[in-house]
C-alpha cells in the first residue's frame, strides 16, 4: 500500500454529469438516432421545433442553466434524505424551485425515496421526470430478479431448443449452446455471448417456496456456508449464516412453526416471509485483510424508448479483518450500516471508501503478476467498456450495444432479463445500486442490484 495516496469520498454530480461515456464510466447500451450518431449538436432552430418533452432533455443533459424564476417554476419535490442535498443543490443551480406539498401535480422532476400511487396517478408523460419505475422490484428483489433471471434463461433455452429443430430439418450443422448465442452488436465491436445464469448469480433458492426450501434443507452439509437474507430488506438486516446442521435445523423448524401457526393457515395467502438462502462466497479477494465488494449504478435513464447508463462507483470495506468463522456480520457485509457498529468508525470511516483508482493500484501492485492480469484489470476487464458512447436499448429487445466486461455484461443481463416487464412511459427514470463481490480467482458474482432511493445510508456517497 506504500507509495499510494487514499481519496477522500466526494459527491458526484448527477448521473447524466458524470463521464459515463468515458473510458471508466459508460454508457451500456447504444442511441441509433441520427443526433446521437453525430458529433455536433443540432442547431438551435431545430431544437426550438421539437416538442416539449424534447425540449427538456436536451436542457437536462446539456445542462444550461435557467434563468432564476421569480415564482413560475420549474418545480422539483423531493421525499426523503437521501441525497437530497445533491439533487437539490443541483436543480436550484439550474434555477428551479422547490416545493414542499408533495400534494403539487405542477413539478417538473420528483424524487421520492418511497413510491407513491398518487405520483403515478397523477403523472403527466412527456412533461414531468419520476424517479423509480413503479414495479422495479422485478430488479431491486432478491426474489424479483432470481425470478427473472430464471424465466430468462428458460426463454434462451427454448430459443436454443427451437433453433436445433430449424437447422435439423434444413440439414444445417447444429446450433451452437445457449451460452454461446450472441446479440447484435455494431459490426466494429463483434457480437456478444450471452451469459449463463451461473456464471454471475450463486446458487439460491426459495424458503417461501415449499419444493425450494425442502430441496435446500435436503442439499445442505457442513462443507459450504450459506447465506439467508430477506427479500426486499436493507442494510443488513434479517440477514445471517448458515454454517453447520444445527443452524439450519433451527430455520426449517422456525420455518415450520410458522406454517403450522392457526393464525397463518386461516391468511388468504399462506406463504413464509420472502427469503432466500444463497451460497455464500468463501473466498473473497481481500483489500489489506479486509473483505470488500464493489457499488456499481444502473441509471434508467429513460424508459420510453430505454436508455440505460452504467457508472462503476466504488470500493466499500470493512474495518475488521475478514474470518470466515467469525460471527460477527461486519466482517462479512460491506454496508456502511453495518460498519458503523464498530466502535473505530468514526476515526476510520475513510479507510472503508476506496476510489476505483485507488483499487486498481492496489491489485496492480499486490495481484497482476502473481495473477497473470492484465495492467489496469480494474479498468480494463472489470469496469471498462471500449466505446466512447452512450448506449440505448432499442424497442424490439435486441441489444444494440458494444463488448461489455464482466460488470456492464452482468448488469445488462440482468435489465434484459426485466425490460419486457418492467413499466414504462415517457419521463420515468431509475436509479439502481448494484454490488458486486471479486473473488480470489478474480471471478465476479453479483450482489442483489437494489434502488439507490431504498435506503438512508447514503448510496449517493461516491469517490
Amino acid at each position: 500500500m506504500a507509495g499510494f495516496r487514499r481519496t477522500r469520498p466526494r459527491m458526484p454530480g448527477l448521473a447524466h454529469e458524470r463521464s459515463m461515456g468515458s473510458s471508466r464510466a459508460e454508457g451500456l447500451l447504444c442511441p441509433l438516432s441520427q443526433q446521437d450518431q453525430d458529433a455536433e449538436p443540432p442547431d438551435d432552430n431545430a431544437v426550438a421545433a421539437r416538442p416539449r418533452a424534447a425540449l427538456l432533455d436536451r436542457h437536462l443533459l446539456r445542462g444550461e442553466k435557467q434563468a432564476p424564476s421569480t415564482g413560475g417554476g420549474p418545480f422539483f419535490y423531493i421525499g426523503g434524505t437521501n441525497g437530497a442535498s445533491l439533487i437539490s443543490s443541483y436543480c436550484k443551480s439550474k434555477g428551479w424551485q422547490r416545493i414542499q406539498d408533495r400534494r403539487r401535480e405542477d413539478y417538473t422532476l420528483k424524487w421520492c425515496e418511497v413510491k407513491s400511487r398518487d405520483s403515478y396517478c397523477s403523472f403527466r408523460e412527456g412533461d414531468q421526470l419520476l424517479y423509480q419505475l413503479p414495479n422495479n422490484k422485478l430488479l431491486t428483489t432478491k426474489t424479483g430478479l432470481l425470478n427473472a433471471l430464471r424465466e430468462y434463461s428458460r426463454v434462451t433455452n427454448k430459443t436454443h431448443k427451437a433453433a436445433l429443430c430449424a437447422q435439423a430439418k434444413s440439414g444445417k450443422d447444429a446450433t451452437p449452446a445457449p451460452q454461446e448465442f450472441t446479440r447484435t452488436s455494431p459490426e466494429h465491436l463483434g457480437p456478444q455471448r450471452v451469459l449463463k445464469m451461473e456464471e454471475f448469480f450463486p446458487e439460491t433458492y426459495r424458503l417461501d417456496i415449499k419444493d425450494e426450501r425442502e430441496a435446500f434443507f435436503t442439499l445442505f452439509d457442513e462443507t459450504q456456508m450459506w447465506i439467508c437474507k430477506p427479500s426486499a430488506a436493507n442494510q443488513g438486516k434479517g440477514i445471517f449464516l448458515l454454517r453447520n446442521q444445527e443452524e439450519v435445523a433451527a430455520l426449517q423448524a422456525k420455518t415450520q412453526s410458522v406454517e403450522d401457526d392457526p393464525i397463518y393457515r386461516k391468511m388468504p395467502c399462506r406463504a413464509p416471509q420472502a427469503r432466500v438462502v444463497q451460497r455464500y462466497i468463501q473466498n473473497p479477494l481481500l483489500l489489506d485483510g479486509k473483505k470488500f465488494d464493489v457499488r456499481s449504478y444502473l441509471l434508467i435513464a429513460c424508459a420510453m424508448p430505454y436508455m440505460v447508463f452504467f457508472g462503476h462507483g466504488y470500493a466499500r470495506l470493512t474495518l475488521s479483518l475478514y474470518d470466515p468463522h467469525s460471527k460477527d456480520l461486519s466482517g462479512h457485509l460491506t454496508n456502511q450500516f453495518m460498519q458503523k457498529k464498530n466502535p473505530l468508525y468514526a476515526l476510520l470511516k475513510d479507510d472503508t471508501v476506496w476510489s476505483m483508482d485507488h483499487l486498481n493500484h492496489y491489485i496492480n501492485d499486490k495481484f497482476r503478476k502473481a495473477k497473470g492480469l492484465p495492467q489496469d484489470w480494474v479498468f480494463t476487464t472489470f469496469t471498462y467498456l471500449p466505446c466512447s458512447r452512450s448506449y440505448a436499448c432499442g424497442g424490439t429487445g435486441e441489444i444494440l450495444g458494444v463488448a461489455q466486461k464482466q460488470m456492464q455484461q452482468i448488469m445488462a443481463h440482468c435489465f434484459l432479463a426485466v425490460k419486457s416487464k418492467l413499466e414504462c412511459k415517457l419521463g420515468y427514470f431509475d436509479l439502481i445500486g448494484c454490488d458486486f463481490l471479486i473473488d480470489e480467482n478474480f471471478k465476479v458474482p453479483l450482489r442483489c442490484p437494489r434502488a439507490v432511493g431504498a435506503s438512508r445510508q447514503g448510496h449517493l456517497y461516491t469517490p
